[in-house]
């Protein structure tokens, strides 16, 4: 009965806002409620459809029209009234200003005549806008959250049916037909429908090419016969892909050593025979059109040519190091201060790199750098950055690589390219401009987080110091520190009121000092040519984090040295320095009550866990694939794939005679050292479906093997995880799991779960409510795993039914968009839970066998108060979106 009556008032209350979309809309007139396309034929891209048509129903999404609510729920004439007493307030507070002004300067006027002085100093006033006044909330609730009803107009209707014809013809349809009906509602509202009949499409049916340049018409052969997915021979007679097959010819033709060629040069004529509904394609490659030397008002055509480097040059538009006076210096010798936009250089310095070959003295790298005063930065390190050799062929690739080289420098806060053809020769001159930073910098970040009433604040201070020792060095030096709160390591009544009670007070502590140092190259390795296409990055770092908790006080000190490799725009990879790729160290100082629990528990993950931890890192291996920023990516599809592989202990396990140990482990420093191999991967999968809309994807994997001097699972800070406002959603910050463990009948089960395997899955529908606001639905699939048997976690074991102790949570959630960053809410529900017993692991299951399980352990009287109840919402906080 309850059931029917929600319907009803759900019934009612849409029937309401129906009513009321209507509201502004004039006398014989008809509000827009949506536009159909109906196709016959072939099918054609419905969002490209959609895009032509030139008027737009009011902005909807599940079921109502959210903008056009706004818009009407504040009435229009009060708004009007109040604007007019607005301005009318504006215009009298502007004219008692400027009554006030004239008023100020005539007494400074009089007193500068009195003292005798010929000037005096204007005192000028801000007036209230007047063009652009500051919107009242009302106001700016409706007409910038709000928006005006859609009212059916003819010309656009019209101009949609002209537009679709045209699309057809674009598309090689050039028999096709459109039609549009306008269907008039009794309620003011109108729906407008497509009728798109295609008809037969042209198709190309052979092609030949139209040129005399032999090294362009070369050109384009290689790149047909390279380039297997981009020939147009049988192919849609397609103007969009024939204009995008000119523009990735021009970018071959560019990359391959013709310089100045471009889509323009290209053209086609095409002969259509109707019977067979095909095209003779012809390609023109044209030559070049440039002005004459001799007369600079006509112009002359000139044959596109291989193109060569001839000289690299680097101005630094700086003064930093200049001694005196720049500008008084270039007065007195009546140099120009800028050149263009950028600032004089006075200095000039030549590079040239030889290399000893075979008895031959080979020149291979040479720039020239013009300067004020000492160059910033070392000449080699620039040059290292530039991919146009000289007397190489031009490639603008590679122009692109070093431009983006140049800006991973992190030196430079503007940097230009130029390039000058040296007279009819076939040669370039490459010109990089570059504005450098500042050389020191401060930063502060501030953090806050909540994942299911658990609150933190931290904050971070850095100090970066660029061009340390003038090799384009980067030295950071952090202090970050912060307050949150966590749920007790041991809680019988985990989700009841002593969790909200933790998570209203501060119960943790960190704080911790940090340094990073960034080295262009191999270090200590010597850079060599080789460097250039992988632009390597030696990163040294180190951290100590203090944390102090109710139950322990805990140090960790870690050590990292990586090198960085850019293969390509698209591809990241990350070596440790071999045999000392990352060493950390942990020590822990428990309590004594928590000391006790420990042991009365005697759980061997908990043990290794809340323990003194020693990590040698053999080996650290990183890759990350990223296609963002490919080129011609259709659809704009995004797509990152990262991969890792830590192994640890295997270089300290050979000396293993000469350690000693502890309960069968060996020890250094008197501390026990964990022997592991760890690999972790993680997709995504970004898919826009139109405007404001995507479909987003993740899928990650992952798992660690203990081993030799590891008996029992993997040091805390490497095991895996699942839960919370980055995971699966419909459960709190690592209190998934493991596989399908009862924690609800355990009354020592700790707040953060473990495990050595864990496989997730996510999906999200992502849209936009405005520009500020926007919206998720969403489904997290997950669990960790154990990989031995854990007597006090029965159940966590991975086994050949793991796929029966998946995780499932959905959910919505609230994001604000504040350009710089994403504040995000998210609200998650679980759907199915593998640890609640057979016929209640799902949502919409009885939970009487769950609670008969709570019965039999705790007894009739207890039950309640041990057992959390199954299916609760859970609530997180975060910044920037999950994934």
């Amino acid at each position: 009965m309850k059931l029917k009556h929600t319907y009803i008032l759900l019934i009612a209350a849409l029937t309401i806002i129906g009513c009321r979309q209507t509201k502004y809309v004039p006398e014989r007139k008809y509000l827009l409620k949506k536009n159909e396309v109906f196709q016959t034929g072939d099918k054609l891209d419905k969002d490209d459809l959609n895009s032509i048509i030139r008027q737009q129903p009011n902005y909807k999404r599940v079921g109502v029209k959210w903008k056009l609510l706004a818009f009407n729920r504040v009435d229009s004439t009060k708004v009007a009234n109040k604007r007019v007493k607005k301005n009318q307030a504006n215009f009298l507070t502007n004219r008692k200003r400027l009554a006030r002004q004239d008023q100020i300067n005539s007494k400074r006027m009089h007193r500068a005549i009195r003292k005798g002085r010929s000037h005096y100093t204007e005192k000028i006033i801000k007036l209230k806008d007047t063009v652009e006044p500051r919107m009242f909330f009302r106001e700016w609730y409706k007409y910038k959250i709000g928006h005006a009803p859609v009212v059916f107009d003819s010309i656009p209707y019209n101009k949609s049916i002209d537009q679709i014809g045209a699309y057809l013809r674009r598309k090689g349809y050039y028999y096709g037909d459109v039609k549009a009906f306008v269907d008039y509602k009794k309620n003011k509202k109108c729906v407008v429908s497509y009728h798109v009949t295609t008809g037969e499409q042209y198709r190309i049916d052979s092609v030949y090419i139209i040129g005399k340049n032999p090294i362009v018409l070369e050109r384009y052969r290689e790149y047909l016969d390279a380039k297997d997915n981009h020939k147009i021979l049988n192919e849609a007679f397609d103007s969009e892909q024939l204009d995008d097959h000119r523009g990735k010819v021009a970018k071959y033709m560019r990359d391959s050593g013709i310089y100045g060629f471009s889509s323009n040069h290209i053209s086609y004529v095409a002969d259509t025979i109707r019977s067979g509904m095909s095209v003779i394609l012809g390609v023109r490659l044209s030559d070049r059109i440039m002005k004459s030397d001799r007369n600079r008002d006509s112009v002359i055509q000139v044959p596109h040519q291989e193109t060569f480097v001839n000289r690299v040059y680097f101005h630094i538009s700086d003064t930093l190091n200049f001694k005196g006076s720049f500008s008084q210096y270039m007065k007195s010798r009546g140099f120009e201060l800028f050149d263009g936009q950028f600032l004089n250089r006075v200095d000039t310095t030549f590079y040239i790199k030889t290399m000893d070959q075979s008895d031959e003295i080979d020149v291979t790298r040479m720039a020239i750098f013009t300067h004020n005063g000492p160059l910033p930065v070392k000449p080699k390190i620039l040059e290292l950055q530039n991919y146009l050799e000289i007397d190489q062929m031009y490639s603008e690739q590679n122009l692109e690589k070093t431009y983006l080289s140049l800006l991973q420098l992190d030196l430079f806060d503007a940097v230009k390219t130029v390039l000058v053809e040296v007279g009819t020769s076939g040669c370039v001159d490459a010109h990089y401009y570059l504005i450098p930073r500042k050389k020191q910098s401060f930063g502060f970040e501030p953090r806050a987080t909540n994942s299911n009433g658990f609150l933190g604040v931290a904050a971070t201070f850095n100090y970066t110091n660029r061009n340390l020792f003038k090799g384009a060095e980067k030295i950071i030096l952090g202090l970050s520190g912060g307050f949150e709160s966590q749920p007790p390591i041991f809680d019988q009544t985990i989700d009841g009121n002593q969790i909200q009670t933790a998570g209203r007070s501060f119960n943790t502590f960190e704080v911790g000092p940090s340094s990073q140092l960034e080295i262009p190259g191999l270090f200590p390795l010597r850079i060599n040519k080789g460097a250039k296409k992988l632009r390597p990055k030696t990163v040294v770092s180190s951290a100590y984090n203090f944390q102090k908790r109710d139950d322990f006080t805990q140090g960790t000190f870690q050590l990292n040295y990586l090198w960085r490799f850019f293969a390509k725009k698209t591809m990241i990879f990350q070596s440790g320095f071999p045999l000392l790729s990352v060493i950390k160290f942990v020590n822990i100082d428990k309590s004594p009550e928590f000391e006790q629990r420990l042991v009365e528990i005697n759980d061997l993950f908990l043990l290794n866990a809340y323990s003194d931890q020693f990590v040698w890192q053999d080996w650290k291996f990183t890759y990350e694939y990223n296609i963002q920023e490919k080129e011609n990516r259709k659809g704009n599809s995004q797509l990152n794939f990262t991969s890792s592989f830590d192994p640890a202990g295997n270089l300290l396990s050979l000396f293993q005679q000469y350690q000693d140990s502890i309960d069968g482990q060996y020890t250094i420093f008197g501390i026990r050292y964990a022997q592991f191999a760890r690999l972790d991967n993680n997709f995504v999968y970004s898919k826009p479906i139109g405007k404001d809309r995507s479909l987003n994807f993740r899928l990650t994997a992952g798992g660690g093997l203990p081993y030799g001097n590891s008996k029992s699972a993997l040091p805390y800070e490497y095991s895996f995880f699942a839960g919370g406002a980055n995971d699966n959603r419909g459960w709190r910050a690592r209190a998934l799991g493991p596989g399908s463990y009862k924690y609800y009948l355990d009354t020592n089960r700790t707040a953060t779960q473990i495990g050595d395997i864990r496989i997730g899955a996510s999906a999200e529908y992502r849209f936009a409510f405005n520009s500020l606001f926007k919206g998720a639905l969403f489904v997290d699939a997950g669990n960790v795993w154990t990989i031995a048997e854990d007597p006090n976690r029965v159940g966590g074991q991975i086994s050949s039914n793991w796929y029966k102790e998946i995780a499932l949570a959905g959910g919505f959630g609230l994001r604000m968009d504040l350009e710089y960053f994403i504040v995000r809410i998210d609200m998650g529900f679980p759907i199915m839970n593998p640890a609640l017993p057979e016929g209640a692991k799902w949502i919409f299951q009885s939970r009487h066998k769950y609670y008969a399980e709570g019965i039999a352990e705790f007894g009739v009287d207890k039950y309640e108060s041990y057992m959390p109840l199954p299916f609760i919402p859970t609530f997180h906080f975060g910044i920037g979106y999950p994934f």
